[in-house]
């Protein structure tokens, strides 16, 4: 029976009477939580049972199962949790486990974050409010990027703080929709007026670079002599190419998941997407790598969708532009010539290309490493003058050029007289530089020559040597003198470098300076294994906006990995 009213908790009265059954009558059979707590074993936590409990607790679990918005009470020191239904979905795979358990327990990897909160109510008596507070939470088997807006209320037991409410709303859906609105803005901007089909792809990366929306990176391919050459891409450090025509075929381009778990509740790696090919156009592919901090629902696919529907219309205007002026061939020819695929497959070799900004896969610099024959490696590095598709024309020319002269057993300096010759009949071509170094592992020697081209270097234990030796003008520049090759003894502890001038330039800055800089780079990444060199050396000296392209040559002068150091 209902004799007084001694308290009050968001406006609902407790009555004096503290009646064990009353109570339950009117609490636990609101919610299917209420059930769930009233057949807890509450005895065999710090709370002891509920028969037992102190009024300021009921009162807090009265107010959190008489709403449907998401409630949790914590109480005593170890902050014993209590929640309603609202508040179970926040727990995912945590639940029920969660229920009596101690909070730090229940959510030990955003403990550092909500601790000293709950600790602030505790001792100060002050209520605590977060809105849109970002926390990764691993309650569904992953580390899940989170958001809630969320306020903490102190409970009072006879004039004493004895626990903690904690109202709150997910907000996840809401600021995950409109970053990916906000994303989806961003590539519909960059593509306004973008006239050839390498500019759209260019624009699309530039605009997804550094996105929030769960677009990680994001690598862009075309259709080029029946197969798929990548233009462009976001990342800055070398691109694990996809093989897209294993996936995507004649008979099958629908957009094709790439890991997980086949649900919708678990995260994926990447997600291959159709573009282009409307009207019988240019056709490509985004291999967009997945955030692993959301799942791969429906939502997350759908937005991906809208994302290559708007690129796949810019490809379309673009192709459409490009064959009334006659250029398309020209350009298909191009990726497919231009191609720069990373040297990730030899143990002895890496190769790295940097796009300057624009983000466009290709471009001016270039390189190749060629294995001759009779234990012989050539090496190549270049840079045209001029970046995008005129100077990608220019440099696939040089290139193919430069291989089949290594190929026919020219030595360096016999290599860039021909150059020379070709570059005279090829517009464009004029005062690009090259060094061409030949690696002989009979004779332990290393024969090099120069065209204007900035000079490589060996590194080991001992320091820094430059091969500066053997020097000329660039390409089809007659200065009166002959190219000349320069040969030096190598051992198998040495590293060689060769790379172009966008990674020690910079506006402003003397030469020498950017030379101090890779030397002292190569010193400190000495002992690492190749491409964590060439990694290395990207990160400690490529700016984070470049104007110029960036190659990098890391060739071990040893005939196999050295171990243990290049393991």
């Amino acid at each position: 029976m209902i004799r007084s009213v001694t308290a009050t908790v968001g406006g609902l009265m407790e009555p004096e009477d503290r009646g064990v059954d009353a109570w339950l009558d009117r609490v636990f059979d609101l919610s299917e939580m209420g059930r769930e707590i009233q057949g807890f074993d509450w005895a065999s936590t710090p709370l002891g049972p509920i028969e037992d409990w102190p009024e300021g607790l009921r009162l807090g679990v009265s107010v959190c199962l008489s709403s449907r918005f998401p409630m949790l009470v914590t109480w005593g020191p170890d902050l014993i949790k209590i929640y309603n239904d609202g508040y179970r979905p926040m727990l995912g795979q945590k639940h029920p486990g969660a229920l009596g358990s101690p909070a730090r327990e229940v959510w030990p990897e955003i403990w550092e974050h909500i601790g000293p909160l709950f600790e602030s109510v505790l001792t100060t008596g002050v209520p605590m409010m977060e809105t849109n507070q970002e926390l990764v939470l691993e309650r569904n088997g992953y580390a899940e990027e989170c958001f809630f807006t969320f306020s903490f209320s102190p409970l009072f037991d006879r004039g004493e703080i004895g626990g903690v409410l904690c109202v709150a709303s997910e907000t996840t859906e809401q600021i995950v929709d409109h970053r990916r609105l906000e994303c989806l803005s961003r590539v519909q901007t960059q593509l306004v007026n973008s006239e050839q089909v390498t500019d759209v792809c260019a624009r699309v990366a530039s605009a997804l670079a550094g996105s929030v929306a769960g677009v990680r990176e994001c690598d862009i391919y075309l259709e080029a002599a029946e197969d798929y050459v990548l233009v462009a891409s976001t990342r800055r450090d070398d691109v694990a190419q996809v093989d897209v025509s294993a996936i995507l075929t004649d008979t099958h381009r629908t957009p094709v998941v790439v890991g997980g778990d086949g649900t919708e509740t678990m995260p994926a790696d990447e997600y291959v997407l159709p573009i282009g090919g409307s009207f019988g156009g240019v056709r490509g592919a985004m291999v967009v790598s997945l955030s692993p901090q959301r799942p791969f629902d429906a939502s997350y696919r759908a937005f991906l969708g809208l994302i290559g529907d708007v690129v796949t219309s810019a490809l379309d205007g673009a192709y459409r532009r490009t064959v009334e002026i006659g250029e398309y061939r020209r350009i298909s020819d191009t990726l497919q010539a231009s191609m720069l695929k990373p040297v990730s497959d030899l143990p002895t070799v890496a190769a790295r290309y940097l796009p300057a900004v624009g983000r466009l896969a290709v471009g001016g610099d270039w390189y190749d490493v060629i294995s001759i024959g009779n234990r012989q490696r050539g090496l190549i590095v270049g840079d045209c003058v001029g970046h995008g598709l005129e100077a990608a024309t220019v440099m696939a020319q040089l290139r193919s050029a430069a291989r089949a002269m290594i190929l026919e057993g020219r030595d360096p300096a016999a290599v860039l007289d021909g150059l020379d010759t070709f570059a005279s009949s090829i517009e464009g071509a004029a005062c690009a530089t090259v060094v061409c170094a030949v690696f002989d592992r009979n004779k332990r020697t290393l024969t090099y020559a120069r065209a204007g081209h900035p000079p490589p270097l060996i590194v080991n234990a001992a320091g820094v040597t430059w091969l500066d030796q053997s020097g000329g003008a660039p390409l089809s520049i007659d200065n009166g003198r002959p190219r000349t090759n320069a040969v030096v003894d190598v051992d198998d502890a040495d590293v060689l470098v060769l790379y172009t001038d966008g990674l020690i330039e910079r506006r402003g800055e003397s030469l020498d300076i950017g030379l101090d800089r890779l030397s002292a780079g190569a010193t400190e990444l000495y002992g690492s294994t190749v491409h964590r060199f060439a990694d290395g050396l990207l990160r400690l000296l490529s700016p984070e906006t470049t104007r110029d392209d960036v190659v990098v040559v890391v060739k071990q002068l040893a005939s196999t990995p050295r171990s243990p150091v290049f393991s």
